[in-house]
């Protein structure tokens, strides 16, 4: 059955015969012009509820499916125990450096550092033990030299007598001699001369040769006292007078020897204490480390969680608080793979959240077929899922357009904030100069009313691309005429064309304005009127 069958269908009953009346040829004709346009409505909203079933997830350019994000860095418990301070909050703002919490840990192991302590004690007494014992044998040493200095200037003045004493008795020996000789001589000439007997020499001879033994005996003596007195010049002490030199230079080098060994020990002492003090703060830092513990902010942020509060025990590794990076903020949003050109890195968008009526500007900064578990621990909340064919919009908000999104709750209440940097608030990415809306935004500005604030934010999107489409087919049909008067003719079309959409847009607001339950005076109308009278123009 067609629209016409239907039009006659709906036509029949008019053309009963009616009482007699003047207006009846009037109401005829204007019943069935309502019964058309109502037709062609019903097939109208028919239509559109098809196509935005079946287009607008294909080539839709809004997406309410996206929700506010940011980076975040987690702050983990160093060591394990009880929180003694928790001095940040949510939602305060930290600047680089602020201190976050404080943890004691009173029941630590220190068995390793008990004993590091006892080994450099003993360290400590073995060194000034082998110190003191090579400072008491020099000591005694050098006491050993000075004695045996003493005792060699004895000996060398002993030994010079001796020798001078010697020296004496060998001329005593040589001049008894030589007398002797003379002796001899003088009865070897008188024997010659037959003056004399021989026997009376013989017994002279004998003297003689008993005086030249003395002489022999008398200087060995003296080269043995000079031997002596060399040796003892030179440190070297044989013989009975040198016996007690030799025996206290014997214990001098012992002591020596003792000393030059205490002196290595001493090295090697100070070598190992030196090592065991160093193991001992290293272990002293540690302990110090593991008792106390001061968590900091080092880059800054503004605290989204805390899973600590005081007084309670954590171990290593446990998440202390969690602080959002509200600088790089940013909006991820859903999108078919077919937007992938129409909405390429730099595209400007407007990003609005529910019951926020003015959108905050920003620009496609990444796109992003598809993200990972990995990808998502990186920030605060983790990307929405994606179905088939679908990816990932990253867009940068714009700061200086308009204040940060805010959950509104209650029109008659102040908006305030959820959570810090709105984080995990579903909002609506919608391109620039956009045309087709969102399937669930549109159901949900039919669901709202024409004075809910979806109703008017789409009425302004639709208004501005209205607007601007029509102003860009008047400059396309202005350069294609040639003529002036023409050019003049098109211009004064398009802007009457152009001054009626803003009267139908005028006037759908204050029907909008006008339907009950909303009051005209309310606080929140007034900016939303002037910001949808904004984006109509």
């Amino acid at each position: 059955m067609s629209v016409d069958d239907d039009l006659r269908h709906y036509e029949s009953p008019m053309q009963r015969p009616l009482p007699a009346s003047t207006s009846q040829p009037n109401q005829k004709p204007s019943h069935t012009r309502v019964v058309r346009v109502s037709a062609y409505s019903v097939a109208t909203v028919l239509a559109l509820l098809m196509t935005t079933a079946t287009l607008p997830p294909l080539l839709a350019d809004q997406s309410d499916r996206a929700v506010m994000n940011a980076p975040i860095s987690l702050l983990t418990a160093p060591i394990a125990g009880e929180m003694t301070e928790v001095s940040a909050s949510i939602g305060k703002r930290l600047r680089m450096g602020d201190s976050v919490a404080r943890i004691h840990n009173g029941r630590i192991d220190r068995t390793t550092l008990i004993t590091l302590d006892g080994k450099v004690d003993e360290l400590r007494g073995s060194l000034l033990a082998a110190r003191q014992k090579k400072e008491s044998d020099q000591a005694y040493v050098a006491a050993l030299d000075a004695e045996i200095r003493r005792q060699v200037e004895q000996t060398v003045a002993k030994l010079d007598g001796e020798v001078a004493e010697a020296r004496a008795r060998v001329g005593s020996a040589d001049a008894e001699g030589q007398s002797t000789k003379a002796v001899v001589d003088r009865q070897q000439a008188m024997v010659d001369r037959n003056t004399a007997s021989l026997d009376l020499l013989r017994p002279t001879q004998h003297k003689l040769e008993a005086a030249r033994f003395d002489k022999d005996a008398e200087t060995a003596k003296l080269n043995q006292k000079l031997a002596e007195l060399t040796a003892v010049k030179k440190s070297v002490f044989v013989g009975n007078q040198s016996n007690s030199l030799a025996v206290l230079t014997q214990k001098r080098r012992d002591l020596a020897f003792d000393a030059q060994r205490l002196a290595i020990e001493e090295v090697q002492l100070a070598a190992s204490l030196k090592a065991q003090e160093s193991l001992l703060v290293a272990e002293r830092n540690r302990l110090d480390s593991l008792a106390d513990a001061e968590m900091r902010a080092m880059n800054g942020g503004m605290v989204l969680s805390l899973g600590v509060t005081e007084g309670r025990h954590v171990n290593p590794g446990d998440s202390v608080a969690t602080l959002v990076d509200c600088e790089q903020s940013f909006a991820v949003g859903i999108f078919s793979y077919r937007q992938a050109q129409e909405l390429a890195v730099g595209t400007p968008v407007r990003i609005s959240a529910a019951g926020n009526v003015i959108p905050q500007r920003g620009w496609v900064s990444e796109i992003l077929p598809k993200t990972s578990d990995k990808t998502d621990q990186q920030y605060a909340v983790p990307f929405p899922q994606t179905e088939r064919r679908e990816m990932y919009v990253l867009v940068s908000l714009d700061r200086g357009s308009a204040p940060e999104i805010v959950e509104s709750v209650l029109p008659s209440q102040t908006t305030r904030r959820t959570t810090p940097c709105s984080v995990g608030q579903w909002v609506t990415i919608t391109r620039e100069n956009g045309w087709i809306p969102s399937a669930s935004v549109a159901w949900k500005a039919v669901a709202s009313g024409f004075s809910g604030p979806e109703a008017k934010a789409a009425w302004g999107v639709f208004a501005s691309a209205a607007t601007n489409t029509t102003a860009r087919a008047s400059d396309l049909i202005a350069r294609g005429v040639n003529g002036p008067e023409a050019k003049q003719a098109w211009v004064l079309v398009s802007n009457s064309a152009t001054r009626a959409a803003d009267t139908i847009s005028t006037t759908i607001r204050e029907l909008a304005a006008r339907v009950p339950g909303r009051s005209t005076s309310d606080p929140v109308t007034q900016p939303e009127r002037q910001h949808a009278a904004e984006n109509t123009h």
